[in-house]
């Protein structure tokens, strides 16, 4: 067979694995969205899961011990929120299909799945975590410095979630600047 006759051959076989793919998800009620892939050179922008009152799953689950703040250098302004772990399971006979971190409001992980019944994703991922700003002390003299508002979600393909929230405080910290000194000749 020539090189275009098995590219050919090829082709029709994934056309008619889509094919059944798409009949199969047209039958269990789900219809497929096809997005249009960004021009070459376009960095991909990441879309945040649906706003409104989203669907609660009672059967998904979302399992994230609460996140940590934590400054790794005094005089920085710089502290991080890291989770030890984030883990999700699809309801049964479903799928996972996304998982995301919001911080304050803003998309800060988005995980996508295919064809898997749990996603976990390791802590240390992340690296050292997501950067945000330590904060000034407070006026109590307790040390603690600014709150965050977290929500981590998780979407099967049934298309519920399952949503875990809550707020994470950061320990204070004061930047400091130092200014060379200058001589005057």
């Amino acid at each position: 067979m020539k090189a275009s006759g098995w590219r050919m051959a090829l082709a029709g076989v994934l056309a008619l694995i889509g094919l059944t793919l798409g009949w199969g998800m047209l039958a269990a009620g789900h219809v497929p969205t096809i997005a249009a892939a960004p021009p070459s050179g376009t960095p991909e922008v990441l879309r945040p899961e649906p706003q409104g009152t989203p669907q609660v799953s009672a059967v998904t689950t979302l399992q994230n011990p609460s996140p940590t703040c934590y400054r790794p250098v005094a005089g920085t302004g710089s502290c991080y929120i890291q989770w030890a772990y984030l883990n999700a399971v699809a309801s049964s006979s479903q799928y996972v299909i996304s998982m995301t971190v919001t911080i304050d409001g803003r998309l800060h992980a988005y995980h996508s799945g295919f064809f898997q019944t749990s996603m976990y994703i390791p802590g240390d991922l992340y690296g050292p975590g997501f950067r945000v700003t330590c904060g000034f002390p407070s006026g109590a003299g307790d040390g603690l410095g600014n709150a965050y508002s977290y929500v981590v979600r998780a979407r099967d393909t049934s298309g519920d979630l399952a949503t875990n929230s809550g707020t994470v405080i950061c320990p204070a910290d004061v930047v400091r600047l130092f200014l060379p000194v200058t001589r005057r000749q």
